[in-house]
C-alpha cells in the first residue's frame, strides 16, 4: 500500500514539475506583435520574423492622416528584428487632403483597394517596377495627379482605379497589361492620348467613359474586346481604325463621341452591340470588311444623319 501512495505520489509530482516547466516556456515565449510605428509609419504585422513581413497602414487613434512628400522602405526594423513592407494596405491613405507625393519601396507587392482615393494634392506616385495588383479605387479622386507609370507586371488594371482623376494626362502601360478594368479610367477629363499595350485583349464596361479630350488611340493587334460604354461620351475622338482581331464591339461603345468622323472596322468583327455609334452627328463614313454585314443593324448607327458606307476588298 505505502508502495502505491509512494508511486501515486512521485507521478504527481512529475505532472506538477512538467506543468510549471510548460508554463514557464510559455511565460518566457515573447508577444507576436501585431501593430507598430517606425519614422512616423503606422505598420501590421503579416508574417512573425524571422522573414517578417509587414503592411503599411493608415495612422492609428487619433493620429493626423498622412501629408507631405512620403517614401516607403523596403524595410523597417523593430528592435532587433528587419521586417519587409511588402505591402500597401486598403484605405492606408484615403483622405489623405495634405499628402504631395509618394515613392513607394521596391519590396511592395500589393497595393490595396482604395489606398490612396480621395488624396486630391497627390501630384506624384513612384510604383515599384514588379508588382502583383493593384486592388479597385486605388487612385480615384486623386484629382491633382497628372501622369502615372504602371508596374512592368501588372496584369490587370482593376475597377475605377485612377476613375475621376481629373489631371490626369500621361499613362504609361506595361507590355504585361491583359485587361483594363470597369471605369478605370472614367472622368479623366485631361486625358488627351493613349497608346495601348500589345497584349491588351479586353476593355471593360465604361473604362474610359466620359473623357472629354481624349483625341488620340494608338490599338494593339491582340485586342478582341471593346464593352459597353467603354469610350462613351469621348466627344474630341476623330478617326477610329479598329485592329482586325476586334471580334466583339460591345452596346454604346462609342455612343455620343459627337467629333467622330471616320472609323473602319475589320474582318474579325463578330459580334456588334446596339448604339455602338448612336448620335455620333458628324460621322460621315464607315469603311467596313465585307463580313461585317451580317453583325450591322441600323439602331446601332441611330442619329447619324451624314453615314456612308464603304465596303472594303
Amino acid at each position: 500500500m505505502k508502495h502505491t501512495r509512494h508511486t501515486i505520489f512521485a507521478a504527481l509530482t512529475a505532472a506538477v514539475l512538467l506543468l510549471v516547466g510548460v508554463t514557464g516556456a510559455e511565460a518566457k515565449k515573447p508577444k507576436p506583435i501585431e501593430d507598430f510605428t517606425a519614422d512616423g509609419l503606422a505598420y501590421h504585422v503579416l508574417r512573425q520574423a524571422p522573414d517578417g513581413e509587414v503592411e503599411l497602414t493608415a495612422p492609428s487613434g487619433e493620429a493626423p492622416k498622412y501629408s507631405g512628400d512620403i517614401v516607403v522602405p523596403d524595410s523597417v526594423v523593430l528592435g532587433e528584428n528587419r521586417y519587409a513592407v511588402v505591402a500597401i494596405g486598403d484605405a492606408a491613405f484615403k483622405g489623405a487632403d495634405e499628402l504631395r507625393s509618394v515613392r513607394l519601396g521596391e519590396s511592395i507587392r500589393i497595393i490595396g483597394a482604395y489606398a490612396f482615393s480621395g488624396c486630391d494634392q497627390l501630384e506624384r506616385v513612384s510604383l515599384p517596377r514588379v508588382m502583383q495588383a493593384i486592388r479597385v479605387g486605388a487612385f480615384q479622386y486623386c484629382t491633382s495627379l497628372d501622369s502615372v507609370v504602371l508596374p512592368e507586371t501588372l496584369r490587370n488594371v482593376e475597377f475605377g482605379l485612377f476613375m475621376h482623376c481629373h489631371a490626369l494626362q500621361t499613362i504609361v502601360f506595361p507590355e504585361s497589361l491583359q485587361q483594363i478594368g470597369e471605369r478605370a479610367f472614367a472622368y479623366c477629363s485631361e486625358l488627351r492620348s493613349l497608346t495601348l499595350p500589345a497584349h491588351l485583349t479586353t476593355i471593360n464596361n465604361e473604362a474610359f467613359y466620359q473623357c472629354p479630350k481624349l483625341e488620340e488611340i494608338v490599338w494593339p493587334k491582340s485586342l478582341a474586346r471593346i464593352s459597353l460604354r467603354a469610350f462613351s461620351n469621348c466627344i474630341a475622338l476623330r478617326e477610329l481604325d479598329l485592329p482586325n482581331h476586334l471580334r466583339i464591339l460591345g452596346e454604346s461603345a462609342f455612343e455620343g463621341c459627337t467629333g467622330l468622323k471616320t472609323v473602319s472596322l475589320g474582318a474579325g468583327l463578330a459580334e456588334m452591340g446596339d448604339a455602338v455609334f448612336r448620335n455620333c452627328y458628324e460621322m460621315e463614313l464607315l469603311r467596313i470588311a465585307p463580313e461585317c454585314k451580317k453583325v450591322m443593324r441600323r439602331t446601332q448607327f441611330a442619329g447619324c444623319l451624314k453615314l456612308q458606307i464603304e465596303v472594303k476588298e
